[in-house]
């Protein structure tokens, strides 16, 4: 799908560029009004062979809902709105190195792509991590969902989870909102691949006036929680998550599997799986109130039960748990609640039963 370019010499290779944005983690929709102007932007360029671009590129918002996605693009083919050019993904794509009139159509240009993303990856140092990361219990009152998490489990457990997992915070001022906490990605190798910022509110869900940002937009990402796999068991199962406050949580509740998480739906690929080829591995999709067409699944379900499949009949062990699919009422899927929202409220219930006892 190579739509052309008055500007441009080449053709524009929705595919490629979509696929750069979403290896990159770059969320180029943060607003409704981007995500509708980034639709608007595939449909006038590619028509109905956009919408695979335009979905690989919202994807990366953390409540990405591909059902709202489809309706979004079909209003976009319509053209109820005024077109939007690939100025516009040209304008929000500058700023992270990403150039749409690049050509990507011979081998020899795609050996020349891979050796400049090479030598553009920026290097980050281990000292820029350590700087962040809080020292015991230094993390005392400085995020509101780590100190939810201390008023609910043992303390020394939630502070050895957070060193564990090399879990920083963005300063050391603490305002209204507390600090934002940082979850380093860090692959198998140990070297530091990217980080993602994230705020919290009172309750332990992210505060969805402050978007998550992605801290390195030109480096690639990797599964948050990677690193575990240096000093793990190998017959230690790893189970897979969405989010990276639920692979935490979850590491609390049920420590005796390998938690980690892939950061979006999308995420849940070949490609970031890759270093855990040869282990078990169980996934745990969140669940929401859109199904998959024909089946009683959860959109983001389905799709991570296809990914399963696929990696299954390449030999890979790889199964999707459904038990909370099975068991969550209509509210808990307007919520897009996970296994860690029914953890942790399970975890409140005892911890209140306890201090009722006292």
């Amino acid at each position: 799908m190579r739509p052309s370019s008055r500007n441009s010499r080449h053709p524009i290779d929705l595919d490629r560029i979509a696929s750069d944005v979403a290896a990159r983690g770059i969320d180029i929709a943060p607003t409704r009004l981007a995500w509708e102007l980034l639709a608007r932007c595939c449909a006038t360029a590619a028509g109905e062979q956009g919408r695979d671009a335009f979905h690989k590129m919202a994807a990366v918002w953390p409540d990405y809902s591909r059902h709202d996605s489809q309706l979004c693009y079909n209003r976009a083919l319509r053209q109820t709105g005024q077109p939007v050019s690939l100025g516009y993904l040209a304008r929000v794509l500058k700023p992270h190195g990403i150039d749409i009139n690049r050509p990507c159509c011979s081998k020899r240009s795609h050996q020349v792509k891979i050796h400049k993303n090479q030598t553009t990856m920026k290097n980050i140092p281990f000292n820029t991590m350590l700087n962040t990361l809080p020292c015991g219990r230094a993390i005392l009152g400085r995020n509101q969902l780590t100190d939810l998490l201390l008023r609910i489990f043992p303390q020394h457990s939630v502070i050895s989870a957070v060193q564990r997992y090399k879990i920083g915070l963005n300063s050391f001022n603490t305002g209204a909102l507390g600090d934002a906490l940082i979850f380093w990605q860090i692959d198998e190798k140990n070297h530091i691949v990217n980080a993602k910022k994230i705020h919290y509110r009172f309750d332990g869900h992210r505060d969805k006036k402050l978007p998550p940002i992605v801290m390195y937009p030109g480096n690639p990402q990797c599964l948050f929680g990677l690193h575990l796999l240096t000093d793990a068991d190998p017959d230690q199962t790893v189970a897979i998550v969405e989010s990276e406050k639920s692979a935490l949580i979850m590491s609390l509740v049920k420590p005796g599997y390998l938690w980690m998480a892939c950061g979006s739906l999308n995420n849940f690929n070949e490609n970031f799986l890759k270093p855990l080829q040869g282990r078990k591995i169980v996934a745990f999709p969140d669940v929401d109130i859109n199904r998959e067409k024909g089946t009683t699944l959860s959109i983001s379900c389905a799709l991570w039960q296809k990914t399963a499949n696929r990696l299954s009949n390449k030999g890979w062990h790889v199964i999707v748990d459904n038990t909370l699919e099975e068991t969550v009422n209509t509210t808990q899927r307007m919520d897009k609640i996970d296994i860690a929202d029914v953890a942790l409220k399970d975890a409140i219930k005892q911890h209140v039963k306890r201090l009722k006892q006292q």
